[in-house]
C-alpha cells in the first residue's frame, strides 16, 4: 500500500497524544490555544476516538485522524446559497478515524452505536454505470426513494454524500471510474450536539471528504473542497450552499470568518477581545427530515421563485441580477426606494398554480424546484423571504467594517434584526402571541416614501440593512431564549443559528457578563421546563483538517 501522508498506526497515534497532547501538543495549541486544561481534555477525546477504532480494527491499523469543526454563524443567515456572505466562528468538534482499504467498501462505526448503528456500502454499488448527467436531479430522485423506503435521515448518508460525489467527479463521460476510489474503515466520534443548528451533519460531510481526498490522493484544493461538500450534501435531500462547509474548513483560532461565494472568498476578523459568544440549546431538535426538510426547501424555493419574478418583471436589470444578493442599490445603481419597488412585483404569498401561470416559460425549472418538497399549505411566502434575503445580504456584507472599527453594538443590532426576520412569536404581557412578519404593499409604500423623503431620520429608517423581512425559520422556544438574552445587561445582540426550526441561539455578550447571562437563561428557560441546562460559552477555534504530529 502506497504511503499516505498523515497515516500512523493506532498505537503510534496513542503514543503521540500522551496524557496531555504529547507529540501532538503543538498541533492542538494551533487549534485550541494555550489553556492547559482544555488541551488535556481535547487530547483525551482524541484518545477516546482512537481507542474505539482500535477495538474495531486493531492497534496496528494504519489510520488518518481527521478533525472537523462545528460552526456558529453570527450574521448572514440563510443567504450563503443566494450569494450572500456568512460571518461564522468554528467551534468543537467531530473526529473521524479512517483506515485506507484496498477495495471500494466504506465500513462505518460510531462511538454512539445506539444512536448511530454500524453501516457499510460499496461505492460501485451506489452509483450508476453511466455518467450522472444532472447531480441535482439524481440526488432528488435518490432522496425520494429513501423517503419511500422509510430510511431517510441515516447518519451514514452524510458519509455517502461526500464519497459518492467525489467518485462522480472522477467518472468519465463513458461511465468509467477514473480513478476508482479506495474505500476506508471509519470510526466517528461526535462531540457536536446533533440537530442543534451547529452543522454536525455538514461537519461529518467535510470529515468524510477530507479522509477520502487524502486516502485517494485527489488533487482538490481546500477552497474547491468546500464547494464539493456543499453539492455533495444535496444527496441528503436539502438544497443549501457551502457556507457551513466553508466555516468548518476555514476556522481560525480567535477569529470570525467573513466568507463569500460566487466567487469564493474568505477573510478573518479578530473576535472582539472583551466579548464572548454564549450558545444556548432550546432542547428541540432541528432535524432535516420529513416536515422540517419540506419547510427548509420551501423557504429556499421562495428565494428561487421570487428572484425569477423580479428578473422577468425587470428585464433591463436581469444582466446584473445573477444572485439574490445583487438586488442591491450599489450593484444596480439605483436607490433603496427602487429596491422596494422591485419587491412589490413579488406577491406576498402565492400557490404553485399561480406561480406557473405567472412564469409559464419557466415551467421545467419550477417543477424541478417543486420536486424537493410538499407545497406549503398557505402558499409560498415569496415577498417576506426575498426582503429578508436582500437585507440579510446587506447586513452580512457590512460585518467586517463594523467589527474592524470596534462597533460591537452595531454588530449586535444587526444580529437582532436578523432574528426578527426569523421570528414567529413575541412577548405580549405575561404571554406570547404570533409575530407579524408580513411584508404588505402598505409597508413597502411607507419604506419607499421614507427612502425618497430626503429627511435624514426617515432615510436612515428605510435603510435596507434595517429591514427584517419575513423568513420565519424560528420557533417559539428560540424566540423565548433570544428575548431572555436581550433583556440581560451586557448582551449586544442575539439570534438563532443554522437553518433554524429548532436547535440553538447565540448571543454576543461582554465577557464580564457572560456568567450572568448563562444563569439568567438557566433560571428563565431551563429550570421552569425541567430541562437540563444547555447554555455555555464558546470560543472560535481552528477549522477542519488532518491532525499532524509536530
Amino acid at each position: 500500500m502506497k504511503r499516505i501522508t498523515g497515516v500512523r498506526t493506532v498505537s503510534e497515534w496513542l503514543a503521540a497524544l500522551g496524557t496531555s497532547g504529547g507529540g501532538c501538543l503543538g498541533a492542538l495549541r494551533d487549534l485550541y490555544g494555550d489553556d492547559e486544561a482544555l488541551l488535556a481534555g481535547k487530547a483525551a477525546e482524541f484518545r477516546r476516538a482512537l481507542e474505539a477504532f482500535a477495538a474495531a480494527y486493531g492497534t496496528a491499523a494504519p489510520a488518518l485522524v481527521v478533525r472537523s469543526a462545528g460552526r456558529v454563524n453570527l450574521l448572514g443567515m440563510h443567504v450563503d446559497h443566494r450569494g450572500g456572505h456568512v460571518n461564522p466562528i468554528a467551534i468543537s468538534e467531530l473526529l473521524l478515524i479512517a483506515e485506507p482499504r484496498d477495495d471500494d467498501r466504506v465500513v462505518l462505526a460510531n462511538t454512539d452505536p445506539a444512536r448511530y448503528p454500524d453501516d457499510a456500502f460499496a461505492i460501485g454499488d451506489e452509483l450508476p454505470r453511466t455518467k450522472i448527467p444532472d447531480w441535482d436531479a439524481w440526488t432528488q430522485a435518490r432522496a425520494q426513494e429513501r423517503r419511500r423506503a422509510g430510511r431517510a435521515g441515516a447518519w451514514s448518508d452524510y458519509v455517502r454524500s461526500a464519497v459518492l460525489y467525489l467518485q462522480h467527479l472522477n467518472t468519465t463521460d463513458e461511465g468509467r471510474f477514473d480513478p476508482p476510489l479506495r474505500g476506508m474503515n471509519v470510526v466517528v466520534h461526535g462531540l457536536i450536539p446533533p440537530a442543534a443548528g451547529l452543522s454536525s451533519s455538514s461537519a461529518l460531510v467535510v470529515a468524510a471528504a477530507e479522509a477520502c481526498r487524502h486516502i485517494n490522493g485527489l488533487p482538490i484544493a481546500d477552497r474547491d473542497l468546500v464547494d464539493v461538500c456543499g453539492l455533495a450534501e444535496w444527496y441528503i435531500g436539502t438544497r443549501g450552499g457551502s457556507g457551513d462547509h466553508s466555516a468548518i474548513k476555514f476556522g481560525r483560532l480567535g477569529h470570525i470568518m467573513h466568507i463569500g461565494s460566487h466567487p469564493f472568498s474568505v477573510d478573518w476578523v479578530p473576535f472582539p477581545s472583551d466579548y464572548v459568544v454564549v450558545m444556548a440549546n432550546c432542547g428541540r431538535k432541528a432535524e432535516k427530515s420529513s416536515a422540517v426538510r419540506d419547510m427548509f426547501n420551501q423557504l429556499v424555493s421562495s428565494y428561487v421563485i421570487g428572484f425569477l419574478m423580479v428578473r422577468r418583471r425587470f428585464p433591463e436589470m436581469a444582466p446584473r441580477l445573477e444572485h439574490l444578493r445583487d438586488l442591491n442599490p450599489a450593484r444596480l445603481g439605483v436607490g433603496e426606494a427602487d429596491i422596494y419597488r422591485m419587491l412589490q412585483a413579488v406577491p406576498e404569498r402565492v400557490t404553485r398554480g399561480e406561480i406557473l401561470r405567472m412564469l409559464p416559460d419557466d415551467r421545467p425549472a419550477l417543477e424541478r424546484t417543486f420536486g424537493s418538497h410538499a407545497e406549503p399549505a398557505g402558499g409560498y411566502p415569496l415577498r417576506g423571504v426575498c426582503l429578508y434575503g436582500v437585507s440579510e445580504c446587506a447586513r452580512a456584507a457590512m460585518a467586517p467594517d463594523v467589527l474592524n472599527r470596534g462597533d460591537v453594538a452595531a454588530f449586535g443590532q444587526m444580529m437582532t434584526i436578523s432574528h426578527d426576520g426569523d421570528r414567529v412569536t413575541r412577548r405580549a404581557g405575561s404571554g406570547r402571541v404570533a409575530y407579524d412578519n408580513s411584508v404588505s404593499d402598505r409597508m413597502l409604500d411607507d419604506l419607499i416614501a421614507d427612502a425618497d423623503s430626503g429627511e435624514s431620520d426617515r432615510t436612515e429608517r428605510a435603510r435596507l440593512w434595517r429591514q427584517p423581512g419575513g423568513y420565519g425559520a424560528s420557533i417559539e422556544e428560540l424566540d423565548i431564549l433570544v428575548d431572555l438574552a436581550l433583556e440581560t445587561d451586557g448582551v449586544m445582540g442575539a439570534g438563532l443559528v443554522g437553518a433554524g426550526l429548532g436547535g440553538c441561539i447565540v448571543a454576543v455578550v461582554e465577557k464580564a457578563a457572560a456568567a450572568n447571562l448563562v444563569r439568567h437563561l438557566e433560571r428563565g428557560y431551563y429550570e421552569p421546563r425541567g430541562l437540563p441546562a444547555a447554555a455555555q460559552t464558546v470560543s472560535p477555534v481552528g477549522g477542519a483538517g488532518l491532525l499532524m504530529p509536530q
